[in-house]
């Protein structure tokens, strides 16, 4: 994949996170914590981070068929640093099941840690590992659950800094998100 090209796919990949993490934020259920029933965590290189401020999924499925998966949430309030999982499946749709990619085309799946970079308290970047179908990287998720109420499962990867060498181990994830609006 090109530069340009993994670059794009990124700033559209973390745009689409924003947009979900911010129509959660709109609820007015004043649920910005951790509950036993919406949480994400995972291991990075082995340290336990959890992700349980506004963890969501997409909107619900407008069709019966669901054609794409996004999982987000953050680690604190102040939302610096959050946790994504993307997966695009056309014709049969998602299924309960696992996908996996190492560095290919093929499924559209990526998992990505991000970290708001501020200065002077103003966004100036983002810092971005994302693994999958970028080059040296794999992703793997496995949905258990896939109901009216969103969407449950497990992942694990080796993601990449979108502007270097170096890379992150995720393992033990899991999750368990509300499609937004529930």
């Amino acid at each position: 994949m090109k530069t340009t090209q993994l670059n794009n796919y990124l700033f559209i990949a973390f745009t689409l996170l924003i947009l979900t993490c911010l129509s959660s934020c709109s609820k007015n259920d004043g649920d910005i914590g951790d509950s036993s029933e919406k949480f994400l965590s995972c291991k990075l290189n082995g340290k336990e981070y959890n992700f349980n401020y506004h963890v969501n999924a997409n909107d619900k499925p407008a069709e019966e068929v669901v054609h794409f998966v996004v999982i987000s949430g953050w680690e604190k309030e102040d939302m610096v640093t959050g946790f994504g999982i993307d997966l695009l499946i056309p014709g049969d749709g998602v299924k309960e099941q696992s996908y996996s990619v190492a560095g290919g085309s093929v499924p559209e799946l990526d998992g990505q840690y991000y970290i708001q970079n501020y200065k002077d308290g103003k966004i100036m970047g983002t810092t971005v590992y994302s693994g999958g179908r970028s080059d040296g990287t794999q992703f793997t998720l496995t949905i258990t659950s896939l109901t009216a109420w969103g969407v449950k499962g497990t992942f694990s990867g080796k993601l990449r800094l979108s502007a270097g060498d170096e890379y992150i181990n995720v393992t033990d994830g899991k999750f368990s998100a509300p499609y937004n609006g529930n």
